[in-house]
């Protein structure tokens, strides 16, 4: 790989998922390295000769959990610079969506729609804003219509939220009343608490591990009072 990017330089090296190779060495070695370890000591090799031979190649990767990559490998001369990707705010939500959306066959307006869906998802990263736009065609393929509806889009954002809807399990009407009392504290606390978020519906249909749910509308921030943590949390 690296001598493929001299041989094609000036290039960019992309490694997703560096952690599978840059985890922190343990320490303890019997009898020689395991190969994870050789393979983080070979890339620390390379990495350097970059530098050396000014090969004009620029090194990037991608992790999840920069919190377990060895040090050596965010010394200064290799993976010294660290940008942090956040999921993206409503309107980058709302352009990834219309991005998806231009291959989807619907009647509404796309882009009032991918404004609507960006709202709806506070939160989602890129693959989960996939995610909806091909549930909502898979739900509107199975419901045999012609195109995906506003319905369609909602549906998958509950999947993708809450998980799917466990029609097999079936509740004793006693059981029903308790998830019902406690899915209306949720509404109720929502109605009266002045910083919570806006409620936007209260099921109590199974879905995924909870028995209900209660989505709610977020707002974009980023800063809160202690106040205003105590009643987004009751």
């Amino acid at each position: 790989m690296f001598a493929m990017a001299r041989k094609n330089a000036p290039c960019i090296l992309f490694i997703d998922e560096v952690d599978a190779v840059g985890r922190k060495r343990s320490g303890r070695s019997f009898g020689g390295h395991s190969e994870q370890e050789n393979t983080l000591n070979q890339l620390l090799v390379e990495m350097d000769g970059f530098q050396t031979e000014q090969a004009n190649v620029i090194v990037l990767a991608a992790t999840n959990r920069s919190d377990v990559l060895d040090k050596a490998l965010m010394r200064p001369g290799r993976f010294d610079r660290q940008i942090f990707v956040p999921p993206p705010d409503i309107k980058g939500r709302a352009s990834i969506f219309r991005i998806h959306l231009q291959h989807l066959k619907t009647a509404l307006d796309k882009i009032e729609l991918s404004r609507k869906l960006a709202a709806l998802t506070p939160g989602f990263t890129g693959a989960d804003i996939a995610n909806v736009c091909n549930e909502a065609a898979l739900i509107a393929a199975r419901d045999a219509n012609n195109d995906i509806g506003q319905k369609s889009f909602d549906q998958a954002i509950e999947r993708v939220i809450a998980g799917m809807e466990k029609k097999s399990q079936v509740l004793q009407p006693e059981e029903k009343t308790t998830v019902a009392y406690h899915e209306a504290g949720h509404a109720v606390a929502g109605w009266f608490l002045e910083y919570a978020d806006p409620l936007l519906k209260v099921s109590i249909i199974p879905r995924g591990k909870g028995l209900g749910y209660a989505q709610y509308l977020p707002k974009e921030q980023y800063l809160y009072s202690k106040e205003q943590v105590r009643e987004r949390a009751s």
